[in-house]
């Protein structure tokens, strides 16, 4: 079935000189043995060093291979979003530029897609030690899973397979890319997850990560609870999650505050003339509004780059 359907490739690329070429090798070898109709298509996420370079010298010399050169460092989701954008295919396969999945698994995504699976997934053997896993990862797995009824053990997997629907019908926000999984059973799609080999990157450090990521997750999880909420229930979603960071520390301190005249009470002192009551009450109220005004400021977002047609990032030029 694949080899009368064109697969679209998109490649997230930030700072990857060293890696991007292997990439575009290695997949232009895999389209060649199976008799693949493909697109490449490379986005650079504002690189710093040559890879655009390099994605502008494969995008001239090989037809496949196209080459988008965002204006700045957008972030992992306007990058796939970019990629969604541009391609034509009746499948969409998501690879990373670092080789860290072997490109040979592309083959059996391709495959499972062929026999009717509308989403695919990779699970990385080896990522990470067990203990790590398990407190880190395994734990915001959980969550998505029990959040999105969704059973997928790696949402950071840069390899993903998704029919055509499904790309017309997601649109990525923020730091959203970790959910597509869970975009997907929105659309109730036929999911299915298997292991691949994971491999140490030969050059360079990923890109895509950092120390605040943790935080991002957090907060990301309580608007994808939200949004997955009023999707499946538009009436009766209740706008009341803990969104704004701001908001979140002030109606906690707030709470603190009460539970400690709470216990003052139970003990026998008076609280009623304790300024310290005014002021938790204060902030209780003062942190949930700020939340719901981050809630309305999302979905204003939303209705905003989808009425007017507007994208979440700038396209310099393309090849």
């Amino acid at each position: 079935m694949a080899e009368n359907k064109l697969i679209s490739i998109i490649i997230p690329c930030y700072n990857e000189e060293k890696n991007i070429n292997r990439t575009f090798d290695e997949l232009l070898r895999l389209a060649e043995k199976e008799n693949y109709k493909v697109e490449i298509i490379a986005v650079n996420d504002g690189s710093s060093d040559e890879t655009w370079k390099v994605i502008s010298e494969y995008a001239r010399k090989y037809e496949a291979v196209k080459g988008v050169n965002l204006m700045g460092n957008y972030g992992q989701s306007a990058a796939y979003q970019a990629g969604f954008d541009e391609s034509k295919g009746d499948y969409v396969v998501l690879v990373s530029a670092d080789l860290e999945i072997p490109i040979e698994n592309v083959k059996k995504v391709i495959e499972y897609m062929d026999e009717g699976y509308d989403f695919v997934n990779t699970n990385r053997v080896g990522r990470w030690s067990e203990a790590k896993r398990k407190i880190g990862s395994g734990g915001a797995n959980r969550l998505v899973s029990a959040i999105a009824k969704i059973d997928i053990k790696d949402l950071g997997s840069g390899m993903k397979g998704l029919k055509k629907v499904l790309v017309e019908n997601i649109r990525l926000y923020g730091e959203m890319h970790r959910f597509i999984p869970a975009f997907a059973r929105l659309h109730r799609a036929k999911m299915i997850e298997f292991d691949v080999e994971f491999k140490d990157r030969d050059f360079g450090v990923s890109a895509y990560k950092g120390h605040k990521r943790a935080v991002k997750v957090a907060l990301d999880l309580i608007t994808l609870a939200f949004f997955l909420n009023f999707a499946r229930k538009p009436f009766r979603a209740l706008p009341g999650r803990l969104f704004g960071f701001t908001g979140a520390v002030i109606s906690g301190i707030g709470t603190l505050f009460a539970l400690y005249l709470f216990v003052l009470k139970v003990l026998g002192y008076s609280i009623g003339g304790r300024p310290l009551l005014t002021l938790s009450v204060l902030m209780i109220i003062v942190g949930v509004q700020s939340m719901m005004m981050g809630m309305i400021g999302e979905l204003l977002m939303r209705t905003y780059f989808e009425s007017s047609g507007r994208r979440t990032y700038t396209v310099r030029e393309r090849v």
